[in-house]
């Protein structure tokens, strides 16, 4: 009899882990309604733009003081990002294409590869929606939006209102957050006020950029 018991008590255990991982698959992976599906991209700018920020950077205990000019065409997620000495001396200008990123120019410590693709990505992560559709949304009575992609190297989640504000998080296949951007208003042309940008992986930095013209 003990042995049986300890058998069925097998099986209820197995099943209730089955049962488990049904329900929290279902639950992550259910979409919001269709209706609310716009409201995962209304923080970024929806045509042609052209912005201009000053950049406030810290990254290894230093700080330093930038000027950062960024095009966009989001309809082909192409863009040209530009930093400058607040003198107007050119550090850095590059452009991404559907076909890639080309560099045009860059001055040490801006001139490696590294350096190219990781600011390529952030402003990516800045002023475009992720790559195609979210695999959730959700609407709250509030109107907060909460919005999650995916993807087999990471996913971000955009999390907020244009009343108060957004929150845009990337992280890694562990759940470890890799950059974290907070938005704040008030929003012009699509564009934020204020923009604070922390990266924790693979290298620890922080933005704080203020925007200073924007123009469609």
């Amino acid at each position: 009899m003990s042995h049986r018991k300890g058998i069925y008590l097998f099986i209820l255990s197995f099943l209730m882990l089955q049962l488990g991982c049904v329900t929290k698959s279902t639950t992550v992976s259910s979409p919001g309604s269709p209706e609310d599906l716009p409201g995962c991209k209304v923080m970024f700018p929806a045509g042609p733009w052209e912005s201009i920020h000053k950049i406030e950077v810290n990254f290894g205990g230093g700080s330093s003081s930038l000027i950062g000019v960024t095009k966009g065409e989001p309809s082909e997620r192409r863009f040209q990002s530009i930093l400058l000495t607040p003198e107007g001396f050119i550090l850095f200008d590059a452009e991404r294409r559907a076909t890639g990123f080309s560099v045009k120019k860059a001055v040490a410590p801006f001139d490696s590869q590294a350096f190219a693709r990781g600011l390529i990505e952030d402003v990516s992560l800045l002023f475009f929606p992720p790559a195609g559709r979210p695999k959730s949304w959700e609407k709250e009575a509030n109107g907060k939006m909460i919005c999650k992609w995916e993807n087999p190297e990471h996913s971000t989640e955009i999390v907020g209102s244009m009343e108060n504000g957004w929150q845009i998080v990337r992280r890694d296949n562990y759940g470890e957050t890799m950059k974290e951007i907070v938005l704040s208003g008030p929003f012009l042309k699509g564009l934020a006020s204020r923009i604070e940008f922390r990266a924790f992986k693979p290298m620890s930095y922080t933005l704080k950029m203020s925007l200073i013209q924007a123009s469609p």
